[in-house]
């Protein structure tokens, strides 16, 4: 049998940089629709991408987060509408055992809490900041039945799921949540895709105060290994730096 020494030794230390978060990042994605997908990042965890077209857009992915316990399932943000909603949630109940579901919604604008009134209509928990509770009522929007701290915890079996509002950003409401056990940062619409190269929508967006909320969420988070953006490819934190790029282009030019 040969022996491995110093070999083995380099061997442990090239792969230790590399978590089980950045192998699944590579994961096939598992198509429940034609516009509703999921693609698998940790053992329980999934972003799920929903598509709808927009006029004046075209086709526009949404991103949020599946989060898997034993019996429970945890969603950041919906998909666009309920009925990608409804068959979001039937597949987690039809391939695991999901018994209740919560929804945490980051922000009030449509590709986050879009299929929210289904979720309520089978009597499913959902959670929003008080900003954003406060936005729902005045829109006329579906409204999270239980208000946030901007700093809260969720306990899912021996697991966390955090909470964490940096600040205004892509809106005055815009939270994030922090996987700790996997190291997951989904940064929800505050934070660009690197493919990005404008920040989108700005219409209820605080410019100003942007960049200081990113930097807030980056010194935080320091350890991130996986950083989620609202829309496209997930990465790391220079998602984060790329999006501070991006805001400075709007403000100087």
């Amino acid at each position: 049998m040969p022996r491995y020494t110093g070999n083995l030794a380099l061997l442990i230390l090239i792969l230790a940089p590399f978590s089980s978060a950045s192998i699944y990042a590579q994961s096939v994605r598992t198509e429940i629709s034609t516009d509703l997908c999921l693609k698998k990042i940790s053992e329980n965890v999934w972003i799920h991408e929903s598509t709808i077209e927009i006029p004046q857009w075209g086709k526009v992915s949404a991103n949020g987060l599946a989060i898997l316990g034993e019996e429970e399932l945890f969603l950041v943000d919906t998909p666009w509408n309920e009925r990608q909603t409804a068959y979001l949630v039937k597949w987690f109940q039809t391939n695991f055992t999901v018994r209740d579901v919560h929804v945490i919604v980051s922000h009030f604008h449509q590709d986050n809490m879009g299929g929210l009134g289904w979720i309520q209509s089978r009597g499913f928990s959902s959670y929003g900041l008080k900003k954003t509770r406060e936005i729902c009522l005045v829109k006329g929007l579906p409204v999270p039945e239980t208000a946030l701290a901007e700093s809260h915890i969720f306990s899912l079996g021996e697991r966390t799921i955090q909470i964490f509002f940096p600040g205004p950003g892509h809106t005055e409401d815009s939270l994030a949540v922090w996987l700790p056990d996997e190291k997951i940062l989904f940064g929800g619409c505050s934070v660009k895709a690197l493919s990005n190269r404008t920040v989108g929508n700005t219409a209820d967006s605080d410019i100003d105060r942007w960049p200081v909320s990113l930097k807030n969420l980056k010194s935080t988070f320091a350890d991130a290994v996986i950083v989620v953006p609202g829309h496209g490819e997930e990465g790391d934190l220079s998602l984060i730096d790329h999006t501070i790029e991006l805001i400075s282009n709007i403000k100087y030019q």
